[in-house]
């Protein structure tokens, strides 16, 4: 059997599923990213629980833009499984929180880093 993946879909692929770990410890459902569950959640969430969702989809879309455009949490929860998402208990939104700020950071700057490699590959 061939390696169809390589190495680049071995590391895609270990981060989404380092991705959805953290979803599940989060309170989340074991087979969703957190970007999707905050796609969804920022527009079926209970109304006095939306500006808690869209202040974490601004956090990850900005982390993201440099390579998925504006809108990586809507895109996400499209791309998902779209069957099942959960708000989770106020404990949960804590630790998600907790993991999506504490994780942005690094992640923004290695996206913006890709970014700026691909651009500079590019012309």
């Amino acid at each position: 059997m061939t390696d169809t993946l390589g190495y680049r879909g071995w590391l895609y692929s270990v981060l989404i599923a380092i991705d959805q770990l953290g979803n599940a410890l989060a309170g989340g459902y074991a087979d969703s990213t957190i970007s999707a569950r905050v796609g969804y959640n920022v527009r079926h969430a209970a109304h006095e629980r939306q500006n808690y969702w869209r202040l974490l989809e601004g956090i990850i879309n900005y982390t993201f833009l440099p390579l998925d455009g504006p809108d990586h949490c809507y895109q996400a929860y499209l791309a998902g499984n779209q069957t099942y998402y959960r708000d989770g208990s106020d404990l949960m939104r804590v630790i998600l929180s907790s993991l999506i700020i504490f994780n942005a950071i690094p992640i923004a700057i290695v996206t913006r880093v890709v970014a700026w490699h691909r651009n500079r590959h590019q012309n």
